[in-house]
C-alpha cells in the first residue's frame, strides 16, 4: 500500500482551494429542497419518556434502533400528525435548507463559486435558510437568493436527529457519529418551470449538474419524475453539458431504488452514494471495490463515487489525478463542515482529523477502470454531521466541473 503524508496533501490543498473557486463553472443543483429541522437526539426527551404504543414511542423505536446500530439514512413515518407534534414539542437547534443538490449549491455559494439551484417554495422560511448568492431561476432571468420577494407555499419539513460516538442518547451509546432524516408525507421534486428553462439555456457554459430527491416520491408517482427528468438531462446534454451526477440517497424499498438505476441508465454520466448505500447494493460478501466496478458497466457510467467515514474512492473512465483531486476537495470540505458544524471556507485541515488505512491502492486497476482512492480528515466527535455527503459531492463537482471555457457572469 503507497504511504502517504496526508496532513501535506490536506494542507496544501486549504492553500490551493480559492484558485480553483475563482476558475469555477456554474453548477446546476436540483431537483428537490426543503427546510430541516435539527434535534440532538440525546436531547429528545419527549421521545426518550414516549408511551408504550403511542407513534411516539414507534417513532423513538426506530430512532434509537438507528443509533444504536450505527445507522443514519432516511425514513418515511406514516404519522400525519407527527410534524405538527414535533414542531410543538420540540426545541429545534436550528433551522437549515435541505436536500442534496441544495446543500450542495449552499457550499458553493459559500466558497465564492457560482450554484443555481431548483426551487419551488420561496416562503419566508425556505427562503431565510439559503445563502444569498445561491442562484435562483424567476420569470424573468436569474436572481440572487438575497435577492427574491418572498411568495406563499410551503412544502414539508424534514427533521433530522443527530446522535454522537459514545454520547448517551435514551437507551443507547451510539458507537458511530451521524444523523437520521424523518419525514412523515411523501415529497415531490420541485415544480420550478423557471429553473427548467434557464438551466437549459445555462447548461451550455456549466461545469456540472446534480440531481437527486427520487428516494422521497411515492412510488406511483416515481416513473413520471424519473420520466421528465430524463427529458431534462437530455436537453442538458444537447447544449453541451459533460457532467451529470445522481446522488442516489437512502429508498425506502430495494425496488423503488432499483427502478431508479435501471431508468437513468445510459443517461447519467457520474452516480455517488454512501458506503452503506453501496453495501445494500451488494450481496454477500461480495467485494466493495469489484461491485463499484460493475456497478459503473451495467450503468454506463463515466465515474461511480463512494463516500466514507474515512476514505472515499471512485471508479472512472476519466483522469484519474485529477478524480483524486476532486475526492480530496469533497473530504476537505466535508470534513470541515463536521468541525465546525455547517458548511465553511477550509482555513486549515480539522486539528483533529485522523487518517486510515484504505481499501484500495490510491491508483489501481481494475479491467477497464481505474480505481482512485483517498483518505479523508475524519472526526470521531464531529460538531454535527448533517450534509456531510452533500458538502463532499459540492467539493467533488467543484474540481471536476470547474476546468474549461471561461463563462460570462449569470448576473
Amino acid at each position: 500500500m503507497t504511504t502517504i503524508n496526508w496532513h501535506k496533501c490536506y494542507g496544501d490543498l486549504v492553500g490551493e482551494l480559492p484558485g480553483f473557486v475563482r476558475q469555477a463553472r456554474l453548477t446546476i443543483c436540483g431537483l428537490a429542497t426543503c427546510v430541516d429541522g435539527y434535534v440532538r437526539l440525546p436531547e429528545a426527551e419527549a421521545l426518550i419518556n414516549a408511551e408504550n404504543g403511542t407513534p411516539q414511542a414507534e417513532l423513538a423505536h426506530e430512532l434509537f434502533r438507528r443509533a444504536a446500530s450505527g445507522i443514519g439514512g432516511e425514513f418515511r413515518m406514516d404519522w400525519p400528525e407527527g410534524a405538527a407534534w414535533l414542531e410543538n414539542n420540540f426545541r429545534f437547534s436550528r433551522w437549515g435548507l435541505g436536500g442534496t443538490g441544495a446543500q450542495a449549491a449552499q457550499t458553493l455559494a459559500i466558497l465564492g463559486a457560482p450554484a443555481l439551484m431548483s426551487l419551488e417554495d420561496r416562503g419566508t422560511r425556505q427562503l431565510s435558510v439559503i445563502h444569498p448568492d445561491v442562484y435562483i431561476a424567476t420569470n424573468v432571468g436569474i436572481a440572487r437568493c438575497g435577492d427574491l420577494p418572498t411568495a406563499a407555499g410551503q412544502k414539508p419539513a424534514h427533521y433530522i436527529f443527530e446522535f454522537t460516538a459514545g454520547v448517551r442518547a435514551g437507551p443507547v451509546i451510539p458507537q458511530r457519529s451521524t444523523r437520521t432524516i424523518v419525514r412523515f408525507g411523501d415529497d415531490r421534486l420541485d415544480n420550478d418551470p423557471a429553473f427548467v428553462r434557464e438551466s437549459i439555456a445555462a447548461a451550455t457554459t456549466a461545469g456540472a449538474a446534480i440531481l437527486c430527491g427520487f428516494n422521497e416520491i411515492a412510488d406511483q408517482a416515481l416513473e413520471q419524475a424519473i420520466t421528465d427528468s430524463i427529458t431534462l438531462v437530455q436537453a442538458w446534454k444537447d447544449r453541451g453539458l459533460k457532467t451529470i451526477h445522481l446522488e442516489l440517497g437512502d429508498y425506502p424499498t430495494a425496488r423503488a431504488r432499483d427502478l431508479v438505476l435501471k431508468r437513468f441508465t445510459g443517461v447519467l454520466t457520474s452516480v455517488g452514494m454512501s458506503h452503506s448505500e453501496l453495501n445494500a447494493l451488494c450481496s454477500g460478501s461480495q467485494d466493495a471495490v469489484d461491485k463499484a466496478c460493475e456497478l459503473t458497466d451495467t450503468l454506463n457510467l463515466s465515474r461511480l463515487c463512494i463516500h466514507a467515514d474515512a476514505w472515499a474512492m471512485s471508479v472512472t473512465k476519466d483522469d484519474p489525478e485529477l478524480e483524486l483531486e476532486a475526492l480530496e476537495c469533497g473530504c476537505l470540505l466535508a470534513a470541515c463542515r463536521a468541525e465546525k458544524g455547517e458548511p465553511c471556507r477550509p482555513n486549515e485541515t480539522p486539528a483533529k482529523a485522523v487518517f486510515s488505512a484504505l481499501p484500495s491502492e490510491l491508483f489501481s486497476r481494475r479491467g477497464r477502470h481505474t480505481v482512485v482512492c483517498c483518505a479523508s480528515p475524519h472526526l470521531e466527535r464531529p460538531t454535527a454531521t448533517i450534509g456531510l455527503g452533500d458538502t463532499f459531492l459540492a467539493g467533488t463537482l467543484l474540481i471536476l466541473g470547474g476546468r474549461g471555457p471561461a463563462e460570462k457572469p449569470l448576473l
